[in-house]
């Protein structure tokens, strides 16, 4: 029995992988409101395969000692496949006279089709997570996959209106999985509706990752996760427990989608019909712009971004984007921790309330990550909003006459260079001062456990901190009662040297290709890239292609880590069962 759901598996992995296939083959050649007749036998044969095999995977499935809840959600899979087969019948029947209701059947066909191609690639990865692989190369693994899957589906030809160059598009691909934000073709007059809305699946899957999808999936079909799979999560998401780690998953979906969609609520309020006059339009701009602010991507449907005419002075809209970025940046074990500390004082001050005991509060709950990473971002935004309306005082706040319109666009000032992307002013005339401060605030960037990058808000305090044991002369690094173990400074030592010569390594090469571009513009675009924030001073669609690809890769790097690249392709030393004698270094 077995063996037999297990050829399934791969049977249905294949068939499937035909069926996503043909649809991307549909959707990116023929017309979106046509059907036509040799894609409708292709899936509709697809679909005989993909019963018969569903059918008999079930049943072998049935003896199995497997959790209902897998019993269950297979038998959903049967219910689903047999769904799809018959609106794919219905789709060939009707006529294209109601364009929007032929839109929702067709759209929902293909999104089933996508998600049973989601859910069997992950059964069949289980078999990659049971070999011993490294799990940083699984990470970094699955990260450039997309970005190839990515590259293929903007070169379809009605992803984008006039065609597109391959660099340019795995440049774009990069940006958005890397939820970088750095564009070299105007987004808005470039993508068609198709290739836009590829951009916005590519930035949801980069910004969560794919294995997170995967996880959740293999765990719902298989009722378990293999040690590796859960290592490779643990591992990505900073977990320090495995036993839990479906559950973290499963959190961070359910809260990414609880705050876009807010975001997307609150947006679409804002705007109104400013943006078009056409609903749909509307309610396109709303979600695109609440994903994009929450996983920290910086991507835009307008030409100039934030700074276009019809949302430049909306301070509501610039609020709402800047608090999803701040969401989204501040990492999920964070907003984990702080909802935990939440609910037990809810529960404590109903228990007082009703006169039941009420045991001390565990003061540790708000832990050493929580408290440096809340307090290194608090005096971040402070230095980047005062800095930004004392040096753009004359210059671009000078364009919001109102003292709340100035207030509003110097915190959104600060909250854009961490790792964002957005702008609601023109970069290119910022002030020296304030270039330099961006470039302080992109290298730091988010917190840890977040969709943004940089090297965090907790790397930069570990070294700050360490720096002043040094200058104290102290022996060890202590903060909020906390003593800061040996291993977490070596870890941000490592990040920042590393860091350091990536940008450095990065700049040298793109001067040496662009060399007309300036020093102090060539380092704007490496940060950006590096700490896949995506502002520019208006040089990244100038560059050369060399120069393009330098950048892919600083944006790749930027997103995953040098250090997990490292890991992932070094042998790891065993532990060590001798110690060499100790000696003093002068400095």
């Amino acid at each position: 029995m077995k063996y037999t759901y297990q050829v399934t598996d791969v049977m249905m992995a294949v068939v499937s992988l035909g069926a996503l296939s043909i649809i991307v083959y549909d959707i990116g050649i023929n017309p979106i409101f046509g059907h036509h007749p040799l894609t409708h036998h292709a899936l509709s044969l697809a679909f005989d395969l993909l019963e018969i095999i569903m059918i008999a995977r079930f049943v072998s499935e049935w003896r199995e000692k497997k959790k209902m809840s897998t019993h269950i959600f297979s038998f959903f899979l049967v219910i689903l496949t047999f769904y799809l087969n018959h609106l794919l019948h219905d789709l060939a029947q009707m006529e294209a006279l109601r364009p929007n209701h032929f839109l929702v059947k067709k759209i929902t066909l293909y999104g089933g089709i996508v998600f049973l191609f989601l859910t069997e690639v992950s059964k069949v990865l289980r078999f990659v997570y049971q070999k011993s692989v490294n799990p940083s190369f699984l990470f970094i693994t699955s990260f450039a996959l997309i970005i190839f899957i990515g590259s293929i589906l903007l070169l379809l030809p009605n992803a984008t209106v006039n065609g597109i160059s391959t660099v340019n598009a795995i440049f774009t691909s990069t940006s958005a999985v890397c939820v970088t934000g750095l564009v070299v073709v105007d987004t808005a007059t470039t993508f068609t509706t198709l290739g836009k809305v590829i951009l916005l699946g590519l930035i949801q899957i980069g910004g969560l990752g794919i294995m997170t999808f995967t996880a959740v999936l293999s765990y719902l079909a298989s009722g378990s996760v293999s040690f590796q799979s859960q290592l490779a999560l643990t591992n990505m998401f900073n977990s320090k427990q495995m036993s839990n780690v479906i559950a973290l998953v499963s959190r961070i979906i359910l809260v990414t989608f609880f705050f876009e969609f807010i975001g997307f609520i609150l947006i679409q309020w804002s705007v109104g019909e400013t943006v078009s006059d056409n609903k749909s339009d509307t309610i396109f701009f709303a979600l695109f712009h609440s994903i994009s602010a929450f996983c920290n991507a910086g991507f835009s449907t307008l030409s100039n971004g934030l700074y276009e005419k019809p949302v430049r002075f909306n301070y509501s809209l610039h609020l709402i984007v800047a608090f999803l970025i701040l969401l989204g940046g501040i990492g999920f074990p964070i907003v984990f921790n702080f909802f935990t500390f939440l609910r037990e004082k809810a529960i404590n001050f109903f228990k007082r309330m009703l006169g039941l005991p009420v045991p001390e509060i565990n003061t540790r709950i708000l832990g050493i990550n929580f408290k440096l990473a809340m307090t290194t971002s608090g005096i971040l935004l402070g230095i980047g909003f005062v800095t930004y309306l004392l040096f753009e005082q004359e210059n671009t706040l000078a364009y919001h006459p109102s003292m709340w319109g100035k207030i509003v666009t110097s915190f959104f000032g600060s909250v854009t260079p961490r790792t964002a992307g957005f702008n609601t002013v023109d970069l290119t005339v910022l002030n020296l001062p304030t270039v330099m401060v961006y470039l302080l605030l992109m290298y730091i960037g988010a917190s840890p456990g977040s969709t943004g990058g940089g090297i965090k808000t907790t790397t930069a305090a570990v070294a700050f901190l360490n720096l002043g044991s040094i200058i104290r002369g102290k022996n060890r690094t202590e903060v909020f009662h906390t003593q800061v173990s040996e291993h977490s400074i070596n870890r941000a030592f490592a990040v920042v040297v590393m860091s350091l010569l990536i940008l450095g390594l990065g700049i040298l090469l793109i001067a040496v290709n662009d060399s007309d571009k300036g020093l102090l513009r060539i380092a704007f675009e490496v940060f950006s890239a590096f700490a896949t924030v995506g502002l520019t001073l208006g040089l990244t669609s100038d560059l050369s292609a060399s120069s393009k690809i330098v950048l892919i890769v600083i944006m790749f790097v930027g997103r995953v880590g040098a250090l997990t690249i490292l890991i992932a392709f070094m042998n790891q030393a065993k532990q060590l069962y001798y110690r060499y004698p100790s000696e003093e270094i002068i400095f």
